[in-house]
């Protein structure tokens, strides 16, 4: 669809458009008539989520712009919730219970007048507790709980008209953030000023109260739970460190890693003294064999000697008591008193066989004196270390059996080491989380209490600026488009061939003229029809006498050029056409003759055209020439420039096969009106088989609207105002073009 067509359809129903928009606009005009005026109060709210300081920015958090539009909805939705709502509805009735008369900073008149309506004398009593609001608002929930499906309760809390109603406050209430801003504004509109303002003051106070309720009972639930997890990783970890301490106790373990390397040096230091000290026996006792043999003759009196025998004896206990002191205790004083008792033993041994053999000599001659001393002294060697590879040898079984105790002690105390660091982690990470969870409830509890109501509801003094002419505009409007939106619709949806665009589309054929409508509607008023007839018939025979010209003209011909007018259904103006091309040949000196089965399409004697009227019978369908059509008329075809023949519908009524295909020239007939079905392009396509030419189409019935794309512009009668508009939408300026158009 064209721009100018958009336009043409508007002006064609440009009475109806009217008509429906103007009884829409005075519909809305009288029902609100006599509106009350309304109040509007607004209030703005400094929240912080953005800018503000809390407990999480303190401590570097930075917030996220999902986070804080999440939070702003969070908000807004808490205020418009059905429970906030609801509280504010019953909270204002007590504030109204609480008075005796209209006050016009709380309730005016009008609106007490509907108050005292519905709130009987005896409802309040029950209800009102003087100088305690509070238990009222508590009796008003309870009766709304108890009388839910009462008159009053419907009234009070259900209705759209109640100012204590959930749906009649959130009707008039409009919620929004500011911009970017922290801040967010409410607006509440009402037909009662005091109640307009109480209601947004009321509002303010119950939403920060749902807020924080919310927002710490989230939180409660959290830091109760991680207390409970606390505690137990508390109780289990002290279980585990008393474990980890019975078992040192009892095991006597105070550093084992310590303990165990001190072991592991003390039996490596051990091991060398014994090595060393087994050196030291096997070098005593080769001396004392050695001496043992050079005193051979005087062992005896050596052996018999019980007094340096039993010196003997005591200076061997003491050197092994010396050996274990050193290797045990290490006991300095006991151990000075042992050395010093051995020194005197040695002494006295070396005076007795000093006086005993002091003349005596060995068998090598050598001096006695001097082999009982170095023997004396072998001996003492080779006891003293007897002695102490004795006391090595017992300690190294002692370090054997310490090894063996402490060894498999190191895989149980790691196990409950490792016990007593996991019940550690897991309690400080609970307690982390405690941790967190105690400071997200504080700065939900700051964030909350940081609400400030920067601009508190004022009382309005002037009603709000009706929109009541908006709303007549706005009826005016929609009055307009619905009825346009459905006829445009059935425009869209319109299956009918309508236009030549169309019409030539669907049919497949090539046009050759389009005759207008003459029963036009009211819109086409401006059109002069007898122009637009006379147009459509000189250009649908101008085009028929091209066509002739394309076939070699009638002076070329030993007889007339014969045109056959069909249609594919019946009433499409086939034989009206006929006549009236025929009409229209003879104004231009033609001899022409009209074959049709009936004479309705007009009177042939003021045509100047001769008629024929043949008839519809067997011999009809046998003809193989025109002439058999009317065999007792004597016609002579040769003598006439032009014979026209209309045919009934093909769809459904039988024709001459062998007359058909000898016509020069085949004219379809089809009625804008209609529509192209299967049917019609498939009788089309059968009787264009039988024809020598390819059919041509009229198209009958047009709008004068779409005979502009046969004829170009179409005369009418056009204030400027039209041609102005019409100039602009063809984007034709030229004063020509859009002025009227020349006879």
């Amino acid at each position: 669809m064209t721009l100018v067509q958009f336009f043409r359809l508007i002006n064609r129903n440009i009475n109806l458009l009217l008509l429906s928009s103007l009884a829409l606009a005075c519909l809305v005009f009288f029902s609100t008539y006599g509106l009350p005026r309304t109040y509007e109060v607004r209030t703005e709210i400094y929240t912080g989520l953005v800018s503000g300081t809390s407990v999480e920015s303190v401590e570097g958090y930075a917030g996220d712009w999902m986070r804080m539009n999440n939070q702003f909805d969070n908000l807004i939705n808490v205020i418009k919730s059905e429970q906030t709502l609801s509280e504010v509805g019953v909270r204002l009735l007590a504030s109204h219970m609480m008075l005796d008369g209209p006050q016009k900073k709380i309730i005016g008149e009008e609106a007490w007048a509907f108050y005292k309506e519905l709130v009987t004398p005896e409802f309040r009593d029950s209800i009102l507790v003087i100088d305690s609001e509070e238990l009222t608002v508590k009796n008003i929930n309870e009766f709304k709980e108890r009388h839910y499906d009462s008159y009053m309760v419907s009234q009070l809390f259900a209705s759209d008209d109640s100012p204590y109603s959930t749906s009649g406050i959130s009707k008039e209430l409009k919620i929004g953030r500011i911009a970017n801003s922290d801040l967010v504004e409410m607006t509440y509109s009402w037909t009662d000023a005091g109640i307009c303002q109480n209601t947004l003051r009321i509002l303010n106070h119950v939403f920060k109260q749902k807020l924080l309720t919310i927002r710490i009972g989230q939180t409660n639930d959290v830091v109760d739970y991680f207390l409970d997890k606390v505690e137990k990783a508390r109780l289990n970890l002290v279980k585990e460190e008393d474990s980890l301490r019975d078992f040192r106790i009892r095991n006597m373990i105070i550093n084992y890693e310590q303990q165990t390397q001190n072991i592991a040096s003390l039996q490596n230091d051990l091991e060398q003294e014994y090595q060393k000290e087994l050196r030291a026996q096997a070098a005593a006792q080769a001396a004392v064999t050695q001496l043992e043999k050079k005193l051979e003759l005087n062992k005896k009196v050596v052996q018999f000697s019980n007094e340096l025998l039993a010196k003997r004896k005591r200076l061997s206990d003491i050197n092994s008591k010396i050996a274990e002191l050193e290797v045990y205790y290490q006991d300095e004083a006991r151990l000075e008193q042992l050395r010093n008792e051995a020194s005197k033993l040695e002494a006295e041994l070396k005076n007795n066989l000093s006086k005993r053999h002091e003349y005596s000599r060995t068998k090598e001659g050598v001096s006695n004196k001097e082999v009982l001393q170095e023997w004396l002294e072998a001996t003492i060697a080779l006891d003293a270390s007897n002695a102490k590879l004795k006391i090595l040898s017992n300690r190294e079984s002692f370090f054997k059996n310490a090894y063996s105790e402490f060894s498999p002690l190191g895989s149980q105390l790691g196990r409950l080491e490792r016990a007593v660091d996991v019940a550690e982690r897991k309690y400080l990470e609970l307690n982390n989380s405690l941790n967190t969870a105690l400071t997200k409830q504080q700065s939900e509890s700051l964030s909350t209490g940081g609400l400030v109501v920067t601009v508190p509801p004022k009382f309005p003094v002037k009603p709000v600026k009706s929109k009541r002419l908006l709303l007549v505009l706005l009826a005016a409007i929609v009055g307009f488009m619905v009825p346009f939106v459905l006829i445009f619709l059935i425009e869209f949806l319109d299956n009918t061939l309508k236009s030549v665009e169309n019409a030539e589309s669907k049919t497949g054929m090539k046009l050759l003229g389009a005759f207008p409508s003459l029963n036009l509607r009211s819109e086409y008023k401006m059109v002069q029809l007898d122009w637009l007839v006379d147009k459509s018939m000189s250009h649908l025979v101008q085009n028929i006498r091209y066509e002739e010209h394309l076939r070699g003209g009638v002076t070329k011909r030993t007889e007339g050029f014969s045109v056959l007018m069909f249609s594919i259904r019946d009433e499409e103006g086939k034989s009206f056409m006929a006549h009236n091309l025929a009409k229209e040949m003879t104004r231009l000196d033609k001899r022409v003759l009209l074959l049709s089965s009936d004479d309705r399409g007009g009177n042939n004697e003021e045509g100047g055209y001769d008629f024929i009227q043949y008839d519809i019978n067997k011999d009809f369908l046998i003809a193989t020439k025109l002439e058999d059509l009317v065999p007792d008329n004597g016609v002579n075809f040769s003598f006439y420039d032009y014979v026209f023949m209309d045919f009934e519908a093909v769809l459904t009524e039988p024709y001459p096969i062998e007359v058909v295909e000898k016509f020069d020239m085949a004219v379809c007939v089809v009625s804008s009106k209609l529509s192209w079905s299967k049917s019609d392009k498939f009788a089309l396509e059968e009787f264009s088989s039988v024809l020598n030419t390819k059919p041509r189409l009229l198209l009958n019935g047009v709008d004068p609207d779409h005979m502009d794309s046969v004829l170009g512009e179409i005369k009418k009668t056009r204030s400027p105002l039209r041609k102005f508009i019409k100039a602009i939408l063809t984007l034709q300026f030229n004063s020509k073009i859009a002025s009227k158009p020349k006879e």
